[in-house]
């Protein structure tokens, strides 16, 4: 399988169909003293053959400076970081990227405020719902867990440096790409055992079903629900999820405890299915938009090719404040700065940068979801993803994070929307559509989709083949980012 360069790994943010590239800036970082403190994880990945020794670690190491995570920090880490110091550091780091917010801004974060809200989350989504900080530092990894019980506790992981990190995200990057191949389970499994397998004893006490993740510098494009413990991938065991931060969403949060009604969600849905300005045809995004807007009641209509521009899109926003509940769009998009205004998705002949969404309003209420299904994309820190929620006012974003078939989207997206009225959050609903494809439950077989509830069998474009949709290629590259309810 052709490697990427590490620039070109980095970076995505979608909707149904949407591919993003970001293209980050790298700088050497200075080494930092750290907390004594140290809980016991395992040095080895364990595969189907045996023990998989940890890469070898770099005098060189290297940081993002989107990140800021391991760039230019002032402060000691001897000392353990707060909740407070934690989650309020990544609310600076993504108002900083978009230039649209600031911390005040958002309601301030304590231990105390964030133990009751996911208490009640756990309530009412019968999910035991943990939240999970892992702090990349240089020669270790400190994770932060707080539970619904109100118990919060650290760990701290001295088998790996940062260079270890990323060098390990790139190779499973590179090697889950490859559908014919399992080469990504021994990344997978040392990913696992860095960041899962220190906690799993108080996860498994703690009965929980979904992990938070508020993620640090390049844990962003992991695909956490691929993570192996040797004989399960972590989406067999929890729904999962990423905040930018809960400060960003804590607010959200509270206000949706009441969950609502999604059997009436309002879809906007639009893509490209032609070619257009260097960009390859997605000839299979018209039985993705037409079959969910089937699934969400076929009032609406699809907007597609010369009829997805960005005048339409404005135009659906403001008719008759119309508040849609999802905005879908299914189309080619591109990071390729570290700033908003190097990003842009790709409509009928024309392209809308980052910025310019600042000027486009989905009606008066935020809007539930922005799904982004991708077909090319770089693989990075995913800002991009965190700054699209914030700016397009967005709760939550489901995203992918590398290049996806276009055969395989449609089948993942559908049963996502299968779930998605019914399920008691958004969380498990990914993960239960996840699971249709790993567990063989969804197929492709002669060109057709197969097994999405109720439905009939889908006929796919250009598609005479059966395709084995049970490899993480397919399903572990979507992943769901801000309020998972």
């Amino acid at each position: 399988m052709k490697l990427y360069s590490f620039a070109q790994k980095l970076g995505l943010v979608l909707v149904g169909g949407i591919g993003f590239f970001l293209i980050p800036s790298i700088q050497s970082i200075k080494s930092q003293s750290f907390s004594p403190f140290i809980a016991p994880s395992p040095g080895t990945s364990i595969t189907k053959s045996g023990p998989v020794d940890t890469l070898p670690k770099s005098d060189s190491l290297t940081c993002d400076r989107l990140t800021g995570s391991m760039c230019n920090l002032s402060q000691s880490t001897n000392q353990p970081r707060s909740i407070e110091q934690l989650d309020n550091s990544q609310t600076s780091l993504i108002c900083g990227y978009t230039g649209n917010c600031s911390p005040s801004d958002f309601p301030p974060i304590d231990s105390e405020l964030l133990q009751q809200t996911i208490a009640s989350i756990s309530t009412a989504t019968n999910s035991q719902t943990v939240v999970i900080y892992p702090e990349i530092l240089e020669d270790r990894i400190k994770i932060l867990v707080v539970l619904p019980s109100g118990k919060e506790f650290r760990k701290v992981v001295t088998n790996v440096n940062q260079q270890d990190l990323t060098d390990t995200l790139v190779e499973l990057l590179n090697s889950i790409r490859d559908p014919s191949s399992e080469d990504y389970l021994p990344s997978a499994q040392k990913l696992y055992n860095w960041l899962i397998r220190p906690i799993e004893v108080e996860l498994t006490e703690a009965k929980a079903k979904t992990l938070v993740f508020v993620m640090d510098g390049p844990l962003r494009a992991i695909p956490i629900g691929a993570l192996h413990d040797g004989n399960k991938f972590l989406v067999q065991k929890y729904a999962t999820a990423t905040v930018p931060s809960m400060r960003l969403v804590i607010k959200d949060l509270r206000d949706d405890l009441q969950l609502r009604d999604r059997r009436r969600s309002k879809i906007l849905i639009m893509g490209l299915t032609k070619a257009m300005q260097g960009f390859s045809a997605l000839p299979n995004v018209a039985v993705e938009t037409q079959t969910a807007l089937k699934m969400f009641g076929g009032n609406e209509r699809v907007f597609l090719d010369e009829e997805f521009t960005i005048e339409n899109l404005k135009k659906q926003q403001n008719a008759n404040n119309t508040n849609y509940d999802i905005v879908h769009l299914a189309t080619h998009a591109q990071f390729l700065s570290n700033t908003p205004e190097g990003a842009f998705i790709q409509f009928w002949q024309n392209r809308l940068s980052l910025e310019d969404i600042k000027t486009i309003r989905l009606g008066e209420n935020k809007i539930e979801m922005l799904a982004l299904s991708a077909c090319q994309t770089a693989v990075g820190q995913n800002l991009g993803l965190s700054g699209t929620m914030l700016i397009y006012r967005a709760k939550s974003i489901l995203s992918s994070l590398w290049t996806v078939s276009d055969a395989g989207t449609p089948a993942l997206m559908l049963s996502f929307y299968n779930y998605y009225p019914t399920a008691k959050s958004k969380a498990i609903a990914i993960q239960q559509a996840q699971l249709d494809l790993l567990e063989g439950r969804v197929t492709i077989e002669a060109g057709k989709i197969k097994g999405i509830g109720n439905l009939p069998a889908i006929p796919l474009n250009q598609v005479s083949d059966d395709i084995n949709l049970k490899h993480p290629y397919f399903w572990a590259s979507f992943i769901l980012v801000g309020n998972w309810l």
